[in-house]
């Protein structure tokens, strides 16, 4: 696999390789320079053409895939029809294309909102917004948009006159250091689980370990670590339609991309 890292580490190496020529060259004189820069020259330069083959393989591939996605996501058209789902993300988040997603495999989905509030002098937080209560609501039959909103939810493009009906699934989709223990997401997914509410957590990739969701019931949640690239759209879609979880995306302790298992019939 092309590795920008080693590219670049190649080019410094020649620069490097010419430095040293050029002190050894002060020692043995110019005939030993002249001979000694060459053939590091022409090593670099082989190096330096492999690389940019192997980086024109990958862009290739990179096309055939892309020239794939529009029947990938045709395989999804419908997979969904029937599912209530409620995402839940924080205020200023981009969700709208994960919405997108969700819709056209069919889901019904209610996007609410969680902003950020003042709770003291020179303190911010979304403790206003009752992580347990939201949960008890979204465990009810029939969803009180009203009282949600009156717990701190907001509701994009809808409102609360326009009561949700009660979700199949309740997404969360925020940064891997919201769903730290004692963090709103966090909180909000553990009371949404003792709630008997199904959860599944999206967090867009970030380098680096993404903290346990919350004491001890990691394995109760869903997880997606990648869900702003399409590998990680795909994951979900087969997560809701195939009613599993598991951890999915690029974290070391993830079972792979996507799930294994087909599309529910």
């Amino acid at each position: 696999m092309f590795n920008i890292r080693e590219y670049l580490m190649t080019i410094a190496a020649v620069f490097l390789a010419l430095a040293l020529g050029i002190l050894i060259g002060v020692s043995f004189g110019d005939g030993f320079l002249v001979a000694n820069q060459r053939d590091v020259v022409q090593m670099m330069e082989v190096r330096l053409s492999q690389l940019k083959e192997e980086l024109a393989l990958r862009e290739a591939e990179l096309q055939r895939w892309d020239s794939l996605k529009p029947a990938i996501w045709h395989h999804f058209s419908g997979a969904l029809a029937g599912k209530e789902l409620f995402l839940i993300s924080p205020e200023g988040c981009e969700y709208a294309f994960l919405e997108s997603a969700l819709q056209g495999a069919g889901a019904a989905v209610t996007a609410a909102l969680v902003p950020e509030v003042q709770n003291g002098p020179g303190e911010k937080g979304r403790q206003n917004a009752a992580p347990e209560k939201i949960a008890g609501f979204l465990a009810e039959p029939e969803i009180d948009a009203a009282a949600l909103a009156e717990r701190g939810l907001l509701f994009p493009g809808s409102g609360p006159e326009l009561p949700p009906s009660s979700p199949h699934l309740c997404l969360l989709f925020a940064e891997p250091a919201d769903f730290r223990p004692g963090e709103f997401f966090g909180e909000l997914a553990s009371a949404l689980h003792e709630k008997g509410n199904r959860v599944i957590l999206l967090t867009p990739w970030r380098d680096g370990e993404l903290a346990a969701p919350g004491a001890g019931l990691e394995s109760a949640f869903g997880l997606v670590d990648n869900i702003d690239l399409f590998w990680g759209q795909i994951a979900l879609l087969k997560m809701i339609a195939g009613n599993t979880g598991g951890h999915y995306g690029f974290g070391k302790d993830s079972s792979g991309l996507i799930p294994e298992q087909g599309l529910e019939d």
